[in-house]
Order: C-alpha cells, then structure tokens, then sequence
C-alpha cells in the first residue's frame, strides 16, 4: 500500500487538491511571525505526524514513498521508513555518529551540533589541502582529516536546529557513503567537504588517521549513493529519501578540488530529494557515472522543491539513464543546470531559472517531458541558452535556442499511486524556495521523537559491536573495540582548580559524589562558562 498524502495530483487538472486537515490559527499566526527563532517551540503542530509549519506538510512523497514491486529487490514495505522501530539514540561526536549509522540494529540518530573528525593535520593550504610531509605543526595550516561513514541499512539522522543560532548542525570531511543498502532518511543536516586534505600529489582523494597512519578513504562527495560498480546489476539500493538539508564546498577556481555535493550511481531505486540548498560549488550533482549507468529500472528520483545558488560549474544534475520526476526548483546565478544526457527520461513541472547560462536541456541522448499547463510551465529571467520556444520573462537575449528531444512519460506510469504533496505555481517557487529550502529552515526532530535523548554509553558500545558494513574509530583514529571510559574518578576529583565541579545522575538529581556508572558532569568556571560531559566511573 501506498502511504496517504495530504494532496494528489489530479492528470486532468494539475492544480493540487487540498484535503481538510486541522491546524490551529492560533497556532499559525504566531509561527508566521517567528518563523526561524521559534522553529523549536512552536514551528511544528503537536499532531501525530508533527510534519507541518505554517500548514505546510513536509512529510515524505514522491518515488521515496512508494513500496515497489513485490518480489523484487527494490520492495518494501511501507516505503522509505529509515530507523522506524530502532531506538532513539544522540550522536555528540564522531565516533558516536559512525558507529551508529555503520551498526547492523535500526536507529533513529539525533544529531544537535557540529560535528567533524577532530584529528589535527596540517596542510600547505585550505584552498588545496595537500598534506605535508612535515605533520610536526611547525609549518603548514592547522586543519582535521577527513573520514568515511557507510551507512547501513535501516537510519534515519536527523538534525536538531540550535535555539541560539538558528543553524543546523553541520558536518565537515565527512563522506556518507550508501552502498548498496536500502531505507535510509536524512533530513535538516548541513555537509561540507571545505578544507578537507587530501593526498600530496593533490589527487581528489579523502585522507583519513587511522591507527597511526594516513589513509586514503575514498572520494571527496558529501553523499555518494550507488550500488557496488561490480556487480550493479544484480545488487541495488534504494528507498532513500534526503530533505531539508544543505549541501556547499568551493566555488569554480575549485573545480578539482572536489567532488560531488549529492552524487547517485549504478542500480538504486525510489528516492526523494527534496527542500534542500545546494550553493558555493562547482560540480554538484551526478547521477549515472558514465553512458554504461544505464540499467533496467535504475533511478527513480523525485527532486523538488530544491534551491541551486551560485553553483559555478555543472551537474544540476548531469542525469544518464533513470526517470527523474523535476518539479519546483529554483535554479540562480549558475553556470550549466541540469543535463538529462544518455538513456535519461524526465518529466519537468514549474521550474523557475534566473540569470543561468544553461538550465535545462535534453539534446545529448536524453528525452523531456515538459508541463504546459497554464501556471506550471518554466519559467527563465536573465537567462543564455533556453529551451526550444521559451524566452526570458525580463527580455534578456538568449545566445542559443537548444532543441528539446521529447517522451510523454510522467511519473503515473511508473507507478500510479505516485503522489505528491505540491505542486506549485512557478511564479511561486523563488519565494517558497527561499523560505523552506535548507537545513534550519524547518524543525524536524518532534516529527520522530518528544525528547532529545541524552547519550547512551551501553547503547554506544553496542553499537561498536554490532557494525553492519565497517569498522568504529575514536577520537586519535584508532580502531575502537567498545566505550571509552572517558574520564576516571581520580581525574574527575582532581579537575577543581578555579572551577567549580557538579555531578547529577541521568535523572538529573545531584550528587554528592560522583558513583559507579553514567554521571553527568557539570563543571562552572570562575568566568561563567559552563560546560557539561557525561562519564563512566567503573
């Protein structure tokens, strides 16, 4: 069964039908007025499907939410469900965020700052990240390596917007690798691969610390989804769905310096990426990896409701092969825009594309299916090269007119349950773009949990133990074969000084004395500044 969607596309009339649901106007007015420094406390109705901010629905839709065929490997059931069932768990650093999403068990993984590797390295410069030879700290640019997480099947990372800040947290020089698995969600996360170092001779490469040695990782994408480059007609993946986040890393002078933004390669199925922010990049999104990615069934993706910025190169995205449903996204200040190339099959509704050399074009192998309804047609200002039959609303001379190769395929025929929530009116889609697209935009967390948890060192260690498809490093890269103890009672009992030291237990009673298991410690500086860990005493 399909799940429900709050709206569905009528192939008559594609205006969106609303059904009646029920949010309080109260409720509304006051997240109109505080939309971003109140996203915490009132920027989701306390529903059950807490999915909706000034009565927009933000819950999944799209190829993500379909089940697929029964008895094939792209099947389940429910469709994109993540950790759904896993325990709830809080990630505070990296090993934490690995371990979980590697382990074999479901988890939901809570996720509310920054997080990076944390292992010192010095490079000649950020701008090209070349380790030196020298890693004594005499010379060089102080920056952290790189590092790699495969993300098992079954996980859902959700992260939590900072009252202070606004911003969601975000992650540095790491790469989410999804190979070969299936049902993962990812929403309100914030990726970038700036500054991370990368191998002497400046191949784009990902080094890593491990076990007292440089290692090379893997490429330089902030997600990489793909099946394994072997075998990737008999093995897949899918049902992955990846909203509201942002993805940035150099502009063009960085053309080879990095790879992709979000990247989908081989034999992955249903999948929706939808409200987020790509900016500040140049190369940035590749799905198919060369005119042989062209399988049976390969890449069924829902991509709404996204905001390219300033993206100085190409690959918004370079589509080979797959059905690619591209609906209400908002392309400006880009260079080359979306590339339906080799075997690919598109279907484009109320797009809008301003001051882009190239937006869109189907004349290298692949085939378009343009909307011509009244309202949800492209619409381009500023723009070069357009599409057969289409000026710039503002005037703007066009240098080429590109011929459209087309299909009459939508995505119905794939399956016919496909929903969606919206479908706006391209004149719209700048102004919502802006507002919903991106990591902060939108508070997710209470759509999957009441309560933040606080960190759990039993399940941590589990977790350790339980890896799915690699291995746990700490915090000096070394393998981990469970839970650190952190900090001894002798250490914690010594750390006065010109502090003031308080212990709670995780109920948050106060101790007199730290005891034999968790305790929460909470130490007051004579400046104020206060800071709180958790540690083990055996």
């Amino acid at each position: 069964m399909m799940r429900t969607a709050l709206f569905s596309q009528n192939k008559n009339n594609p205006t969106m039908k609303q059904i009646n649901f029920t949010v309080s106007a109260q409720l509304k007015a006051v997240c109109r007025k505080t939309f971003i420094a109140s996203a915490l406390l009132c920027g989701f109705s306390m529903m059950a499907n807490a999915q909706t901010q000034d009565g927009r629905d933000f819950s999944l839709d799209g190829f993500a939410a379909y089940e697929g065929t029964p008895g094939t490997n792209w099947y389940r059931t429910g469709g994109t469900t993540g950790g759904a069932g896993g325990k709830v768990v809080k990630a505070d650093n990296f090993s934490q965020l690995q371990a979980y999403l590697q382990a074999t068990d479901p988890y939901i993984v809570i996720v509310d700052h920054d997080i990076t590797t944390g292992i010192k390295c010095y490079v000649d410069d950020l701008s090209t990240g070349r380790l030196l030879d020298d890693q004594s700290g005499k010379s060089g640019v102080e920056s952290v390596y790189g590092e790699r997480i495969m993300v098992a099947p079954n996980k859902t990372l959700i992260g939590v917007v900072n009252p202070t800040t606004g911003e969601a947290p975000l992650f540095s020089h790491i790469t989410f690798v999804m190979q070969s698995v299936d049902n993962i969600i990812i929403r309100n996360c914030r990726f970038t691969m700036k500054g991370v170092p990368v191998l002497r001779t400046g191949e784009n490469k990902i080094v890593a610390w491990r076990n007292g040695a440089q290692v090379e990782v893997g490429d330089p994408d902030c997600i990489g989804i793909q099946a394994d480059k072997v075998s990737a007609k008999t093995d897949w993946g899918g049902h992955i769905w990846i909203d509201h986040c942002e993805f940035f890393n150099g502009g063009a002078a960085n053309k080879d310096r990095y790879d992709g933004l979000l990247d989908c390669k081989n034999n992955v199925q249903w999948m929706t990426f939808s409200y987020n922010y790509f900016h500040d990049h140049d190369k940035s999104c590749l799905w198919g990896k060369g005119d042989s990615d062209v399988y049976e069934n390969c890449r069924t993706i829902s991509f709404h409701h996204n905001f390219f910025d300033q993206i100085e190169g190409s690959r918004l995205p370079l589509q080979r092969g797959g059905h690619v449903h591209y609906y209400n996204n908002y392309m400006r200040g880009c260079e080359d825009g979306w590339d339906i190339r080799t075997g690919a099959v598109a279907y484009e509704e109320g797009c809008y594309f301003e001051d882009t050399k190239s937006p869109i074009r189907s004349d290298r192998g692949g085939s378009l299916n343009i909307s011509k309804a009244e309202g949800y047609d492209c619409i381009y200002k500023g723009c070069n090269n357009l599409m057969e039959g289409y000026t710039n609303i503002d005037g703007a001379k066009i240098s080429k007119s590109l011929p459209v190769t087309k299909t009459d395929w939508v995505p119905t025929q794939t399956t016919s349950s496909y929903t969606q929530h919206y479908l706006d009116k391209t004149v719209d889609v700048p102004a919502i773009c802006e507002k919903y697209s991106g990591a902060g935009k939108v508070e997710i967390w209470k759509a999957y949990t009441s309560a933040i948890p606080m960190v759990d060192v039993s399940e941590f260690d589990h977790a350790i133990k339980n890896y799915s498809t690699a291995k746990t490093y700490d915090a000096e890269g070394k393998e981990m074969a469970g839970a650190t103890t952190g900090i001894s009672h002798t250490d914690m009992l010594a750390e006065t000084g010109s502090s003031r030291i308080e212990y709670y237990d995780l109920a948050g009673s106060r101790l007199s004395a730290p005891h034999k298991g968790i305790n929460i410690v909470r130490k007051v500086n004579r400046d104020g500044h206060v800071s709180v860990k958790k540690v083990i005493v055996r």
